[in-house]
């Protein structure tokens, strides 16, 4: 179902184009030509970014985005479900960086980058022992 002329899930939509596609013998016969291109679509948003092409990097992360769901595809894995999973775990750590910083009287406006990335990697360890694949 489409709402302002956009697909509802576009994740969806590019897995089934890609899975098309492939269908037509038009695939990458492994999943390393996969992470060229992804690597690939990284360096042409680096240097729309570098050049000041706001709109060409726009573009781009598009491409960046395409080329991810067709990892996803190589690799077995629903893109929403893990961009979903990934979304639960950053929530859960950045919940638990506010709270030791609370515990240290700071609040997240209070740190410098540096000080929060410090913290960060520590509730990432603390958080990595109690964490599943959920």
């Amino acid at each position: 179902m489409k709402r302002d002329g956009l697909p509802e899930d576009p994740l969806r939509e590019s897995c089934e184009i890609q899975e098309s596609a492939s269908r037509l013998g038009f695939d990458w016969p492994d999943i390393t030509g996969v992470f060229e291109k992804v690597r690939e679509e990284l360096e042409e948003i680096e240097s729309a970014w570098s050049s000041g092409n706001t709109r060409h990097a726009q573009r781009e992360l598009g491409d960046v985005l395409f080329a991810l769901v067709n990892l996803a595809r190589f690799l077995n894995a629903d893109p929403a479900q893990e961009l979903e999973r990934t979304n639960r775990r950053f929530s859960r750590r950045f919940e638990m960086l506010k709270e030791c910083l609370r515990q240290e009287g700071k609040t997240v406006e209070d740190c410098t980058l540096a000080e929060l990335d410090m913290v960060w990697r520590r509730v990432k360890q603390l958080m990595h022992t109690d964490e599943s694949d959920a």
